[in-house]
Protein backbone atom coordinates (compact mmCIF):
# COMPACT_ATOMS: atom_id res chain seq x y z
CA UNK A 1 0.00 0.00 0.00
CA UNK A 2 1.18 3.52 -0.77
CA UNK A 3 -0.02 6.75 0.87
CA UNK A 4 0.97 10.28 -0.10
CA UNK A 5 0.37 13.50 1.82
CA UNK A 6 1.06 17.02 0.57
CA UNK A 7 2.31 19.49 3.21
CA UNK A 8 3.16 23.18 3.15
CA UNK A 9 6.28 24.20 5.05
CA UNK A 10 5.65 27.17 7.31
CA UNK A 11 9.11 27.28 8.89
CA UNK A 12 12.24 25.19 9.17
CA UNK A 13 12.06 22.62 11.94
CA UNK A 14 14.34 22.50 14.95
CA UNK A 15 16.99 19.81 15.31
CA UNK A 16 14.95 18.17 18.08
CA UNK A 17 11.88 18.02 15.82
CA UNK A 18 13.94 16.44 13.02
CA UNK A 19 15.37 13.83 15.37
CA UNK A 20 11.87 13.11 16.67
CA UNK A 21 10.59 12.75 13.08
CA UNK A 22 13.32 10.25 12.15
CA UNK A 23 12.79 8.22 15.34
CA UNK A 24 9.07 8.07 14.61
CA UNK A 25 9.67 7.21 10.94
CA UNK A 26 11.90 4.32 11.99
CA UNK A 27 9.08 2.91 14.12
CA UNK A 28 7.11 2.11 10.94
CA UNK A 29 7.89 -0.81 8.66
CA UNK A 30 6.94 1.28 5.60
CA UNK A 31 9.57 2.99 3.50
CA UNK A 32 9.29 6.75 4.18
CA UNK A 33 10.23 9.28 1.49
CA UNK A 34 10.19 13.07 1.52
CA UNK A 35 10.02 14.75 -1.90
CA UNK A 36 10.50 18.38 -2.95
CA UNK A 37 11.45 20.05 -6.22
CA UNK A 38 12.79 16.94 -7.92
CA UNK A 39 14.67 15.67 -4.87
CA UNK A 40 13.62 12.69 -2.77
CA UNK A 41 15.21 11.48 0.43
CA UNK A 42 14.90 8.58 2.86
CA UNK A 43 12.81 9.83 5.79
CA UNK A 44 14.54 7.37 8.11
CA UNK A 45 17.98 8.92 7.59
CA UNK A 46 18.77 11.78 9.97
CA UNK A 47 21.45 13.31 7.75
CA UNK A 48 19.12 13.24 4.76
CA UNK A 49 16.27 14.79 6.74
CA UNK A 50 18.55 17.57 8.04
CA UNK A 51 19.79 18.36 4.52
CA UNK A 52 16.20 18.27 3.22
CA UNK A 53 15.11 20.67 5.96
CA UNK A 54 17.79 23.13 4.85
CA UNK A 55 16.66 22.82 1.21
CA UNK A 56 13.04 23.81 1.69
CA UNK A 57 11.81 27.36 2.21
CA UNK A 58 8.73 28.82 3.86
CA UNK A 59 5.55 28.13 1.89
CA UNK A 60 7.19 25.35 -0.16
CA UNK A 61 5.12 22.23 -0.71
CA UNK A 62 6.61 18.83 0.09
CA UNK A 63 5.31 15.31 -0.33
CA UNK A 64 5.44 12.71 2.41
CA UNK A 65 5.23 9.25 0.87
CA UNK A 66 4.94 5.98 2.76
CA UNK A 67 5.02 2.57 1.07
CA UNK A 68 4.23 -0.54 3.07
CA UNK A 69 1.61 -2.25 5.17
CA UNK A 70 1.42 0.58 7.75
CA UNK A 71 1.59 3.42 5.19
CA UNK A 72 -1.67 5.05 6.21
CA UNK A 73 -0.72 5.19 9.88
CA UNK A 74 2.79 6.41 8.99
CA UNK A 75 1.59 9.30 6.82
CA UNK A 76 -0.98 10.39 9.40
CA UNK A 77 1.46 10.30 12.31
CA UNK A 78 4.42 11.84 10.49
CA UNK A 79 2.41 14.58 8.80
CA UNK A 80 0.96 15.62 12.16
CA UNK A 81 4.47 15.66 13.60
CA UNK A 82 5.70 17.91 10.78
CA UNK A 83 2.69 20.20 11.05
CA UNK A 84 2.87 20.74 14.76
CA UNK A 85 6.54 20.37 15.70
CA UNK A 86 5.25 18.63 18.80
CA UNK A 87 6.04 19.84 22.29
CA UNK A 88 7.64 16.49 23.07
CA UNK A 89 10.24 17.04 20.35
CA UNK A 90 11.37 20.35 21.82
CA UNK A 91 11.31 19.13 25.42
CA UNK A 92 13.65 16.20 24.80
CA UNK A 93 17.43 16.55 24.89
CA UNK A 94 19.26 15.91 21.62
CA UNK A 95 19.77 12.21 21.11
CA UNK A 96 20.99 10.47 18.01
CA UNK A 97 19.98 6.98 19.15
Amino acid sequence: MMETTKLTVHKQHSMNALISFVKQAKSFSSHITLYHDGHSINGKSLTSVIAFNLMVNEEDTILLIAEGRDAMSATQTLSELLKSETKGATDQPLSFM
